[in-house]
């Protein structure tokens, strides 16, 4: 990157920390809370972004990656690790690669496949995940797992999962910007020219959903250690279309898009709970309408493929 984007790049882990200062003396655990769901958030849709947005591969499975990222860190901490909050991250990190082992066995016959195809594959990988752990009563099948180890306090939290949002950041970003994303740009364009110009198609998707699947397990054992319980309802195709939005409404092939509509869509419907409802659930009315709205008068995103910086 040029000495500007640097720059940025400073500037905004700064203004992190000022803002991770602020929620932790200023604000309540409410808001507290509400910010480090955004983080979550961001994580996940920057996941979905780098493999739909660049790789061009439409994936529907990233509840599944989530769910095994969030079963295996708390079962470690609670069995391996008696419940100690500071093996998170340690925990957090073999999720993740758990999550990367189940992307390559979904990518290896998955290559051939392409756009609604592949929705379909992923969509019933995750489906799978889910089904497993709904009858698996070591980790609580339908009624879920309880007792996972939380975070002590905001700032432990905030910091954490600050640092794994920048990270997954930097990386796709730096991804999306070296030789391997160009490669992954050319097969966005036209995989036919990128195959006949010598770009290895299949090592390419293989990475691309490597690195996508790890982030998505590293996101789905924040999110289980931030809430504390999650059940495989928790992870259902609802959750997948829901992470699929944030990737959309940002841009599909821009990193900062995935982290403003992250912050936007956490937002706005704890806003539109303050509405009048007059027992009618209300954000479930003007949520829907404001997306169709965006989409209809900017459907490349807010940012299209462009950055921030």
């Amino acid at each position: 990157m040029n000495f500007l984007a640097k720059n940025k790049l400073l500037f905004f882990a700064i203004s992190f920390v000022v803002i991770g200062a602020i929620c932790n003396f200023a604000l309540n655990s409410y808001i507290q809370a509400l910010v480090v769901s955004f983080m979550i958030n961001a994580i996940m849709a920057l996941s979905l972004n780098f493999i739909t947005g660049v790789a061009n591969q439409f994936s529907l499975g990233q509840a599944g990656f989530m769910a095994l990222g969030a079963y295996t860190s708390a079962v470690l901490t609670k069995v391996y690790f008696a419940d100690q909050w500071y093996f998170i991250p340690l925990t957090a990190f073999a999720g993740a690669l758990v999550s990367t082992v189940a992307g390559y066995l979904v990518a290896l016959p998955s290559f051939k496949l392409r756009g609604d195809y592949l929705a379909i594959v992923t969509m019933g990988f995750a489906e799978i995940v889910r089904v497993l752990f709904l009858n698996w009563d070591f980790v609580g099948g339908p009624r879920g797992y309880n007792g996972v180890v939380k975070w002590p306090d905001f700032l432990v939290s905030y910091g954490f999962t600050g640092a794994a949002l920048f990270l997954t950041f930097i990386v796709l970003y730096h991804l999306k910007i070296s030789w391997f994303g160009r490669n992954l740009w050319a097969l966005n364009e036209d995989e036919i020219a990128a195959e006949v110009m010598g770009t290895p198609i299949a090592k390419n998707k293989r990475f691309a959903f490597l690195f996508s699947s790890f982030f998505a397990g590293l996101g789905g054992a924040l999110y289980g250690h931030h809430l504390g319980y999650f059940s495989p309802a928790s992870f259902g195709f609802l959750m997948s279309v829901q992470i699929l939005i944030f990737a959309v409404l940002g841009g599909l092939g821009s990193m900062s898009g995935s982290v403003l509509s992250a912050g936007i869509l956490t937002a706005l419907p704890e806003i539109l709970r303050s509405l009048p409802t007059g027992g009618i659930d209300i954000r479930m009315i003007v949520f829907p309408i404001l997306l169709i709205l965006l989409m209809i008068l900017r459907p490349q995103g807010l940012l299209g493929r462009k950055e921030l910086f």
